[in-house]
């Protein structure tokens, strides 16, 4: 990966625990050209089937239904 993605995984990183998210978010940015803003912290993104949060897990091998269950189960057990 690039530098330039690397610091931008850090940052969306960095933005998730300042703002005390737990669980999965989505931070989405602006890029133009080697300058980079956060729109927002997600933190209810959409799980259809076209979200990007189960696209993004099926790249790497994770069924839905596996995305779910994990899910389900660090909500419960984060109390």
């Amino acid at each position: 990966h690039s530098p330039l993605y690397e610091l931008i995984c850090a940052d969306a990183l960095r933005l998730y625990e300042l703002i005390g998210c737990r669980g999965l978010a989505r931070a989405d940015f602006r890029l133009d050209g080697e300058d980079y803003n956060c729109l927002e912290i997600n933190t209810i993104p959409g799980m259809t089937e076209t979200s990007l949060v189960p696209k993004a897990a099926a790249a790497v091998g994770i069924s839905f239904e596996a995305l779910v269950d994990d899910l389900c189960r660090s909500a419960l057990a984060a109390d």
